[in-house]
Parts: C-alpha cells; structure tokens; sequence
C-alpha cells in the first residue's frame, strides 16, 4: 500500500505545482538579490540593465515576475551571466533536480538511480560504496543502511540535501516507510544549514518549506504513525546558526557515533 499523507491535497495538486514553479523562480531572483544586495525589482532592473535612475524608461517588472513565479528563459540567464562576469549562474538554481523532485508524481526509478549517481564524489562515497563506478559502469544501489543515510546527511551540503530527497522518493516508490522516513528526516535535519549555506535557497524560504512538507514532512506510515516537522524549528535554528554557525542543531533523525576501528564513514557527529 502506498505511504499516504496525512493531510491530502484538495485539489489534485494544482496549488503544489504552482508553489514549487513560484519556488523555483524566487530562488533565481534570491540569487540575483544577493549578489546585487537589493530585494527591489526596479532597483534591480536598473542595475543589471544598466538603466540610471534618471533614464525615461518604462519598467519591464520581468524581475518581479522571476519572484512572483516566472522563471528566466535562456536570453535573461545569459544575460545575467555576462552582466556578473559569470558569478551569477541562474541556470543552476532554475535546473537544480530539487524542483524535479518536489513534483507531486515522483520521478521513475531509473531517473531516481541516475541523479544518485551523479550526485558529488562525497556523496557517491558514502552511499554507493564506488564512487567512481569503476565496475563496468554499475553502482551498487541496495537500501542504504542509517549510518549511510546519517553520514550524507553530515556532509550538510546542497547536494546531500537533494539526493536525501532523492531517496526519499525511492523509498515511496517502494512502499518502504523506513527508507521514505529517514532520509526525510535527514533532509529536515540539515535544511536550516542549507538555508543558511545557500542564500538563493533562503529567499522566501517559507515557500519552498511548505512545497518540500507537502511532500516529505506530511506523511502516515504504519499503524497511522507520523512525525511532525514544524516550520518554527527551521526558524529557531536559521536564527541560532545566524548567532553561531558553529551551533548544534536539534536532529530527528539522530546521532551517529565511531564504531570500533578506524572507519572515516563513521566519524562521530
């Protein structure tokens, strides 16, 4: 039986797909805010077109259309990439495999199994056991143990974060609640320290955490168990990293301890 939600969708994902397309645009507009060091449309078109203020121009509101839920097309991504002397990438942020797999029918397997095997070396490491895929070509991808899924989680990086998700779906794909609820988990974990890490990401961040609960953080597993995860958590935590990056963060999906021997997948969190 599939691992249902526990608040269902009321209107067969439609709301969903608009919130994540709007997410998906709003982290390109947060990446050019960033790098400009201003939240305003205008001021924003002014300064990446080139336009001073005294100039008679009528506004084209394209950047308030990026945040509003409309993402640049090829000519603008180009042209923000020259604009920023190449600092700026909007087609990382508008092509990242999150939004692909915050879609409300998960990719299929084989898509799933490819973007674990092209996640980052540190990735690959912990969770194929060959990085490098050097047997023909093949990875091994049996259901990755808790201190695999604890040790990508450790990495605190963009990529662990998507491919956390990933497996996520690979574990809804198999009905599997373990392997569906610990990666979720993990995700949550480390999503204040992406947030934190990547400022594109955190840009109306309440918006995107709303389109990954929906998915991830909203489900009931057997004999109707579910786990809250509360938005007021990533809030407290931003804020307490915002105090002290070195902070330790409260986890759900707990620690992970060295084990005897000398074993670097293991270090102890």
């Amino acid at each position: 039986m599939p691992i249902g939600f526990r608040i269902a969708p009321d209107d067969e994902w439609a709301s969903h797909i608009e919130n994540v397309k709007t997410a998906q645009s709003t982290a390109c507009y947060g990446a050019l805010a960033a790098h400009f060091g201003t939240d305003s449309p205008k001021i924003l078109e002014r300064r990446v077109d080139e336009h001073r203020p005294c100039d008679q121009i009528d506004f084209t509101n394209k950047y308030r259309r990026w945040r509003e839920g409309s993402a640049p097309n090829k000519v603008s991504v180009a042209h923000i990439h020259a604009r920023t002397a190449g600092a700026v990438r909007l087609d990382f942020w508008r092509d990242l495999p999150l939004w692909e797999l915050l879609a409300p029918q998960s990719p299929p397997m084989p898509r799933l199994l490819r973007l674990l095997e092209s996640a980052s070396p540190n990735v690959r490491r912990i969770l194929l056991r060959d990085g490098c895929g050097v047997q023909q070509g093949r990875f091994n991808h049996s259901p990755p143990t808790r201190a695999q899924l604890l040790g990508i989680r450790n990495l605190r990086s963009l990529d662990a974060f998507i491919a956390l998700l990933c497996l996520a779906r690979k574990g809804e794909q198999m009905e599997d609640d373990t392997q569906h609820f610990l990666p979720s988990a993990c995700a949550y974990d480390i999503f204040p320290r992406i947030l934190y890490t990547y400022r594109p990401l955190r840009y109306r961040w309440e918006g995107l955490f709303a389109c990954i609960e929906r998915l991830y953080w909203n489900r009931v597993y057997m004999n109707g168990l579910y786990v809250d995860f509360p938005l007021e958590t990533i809030r407290l935590s931003l804020a307490q990293l915002d105090a002290d990056p070195s902070s330790r963060l409260a986890e759900k999906s707990g620690w992970r301890l060295r084990p005897s021997g000398n074993d670097s997948l293991f270090e102890q969190d």
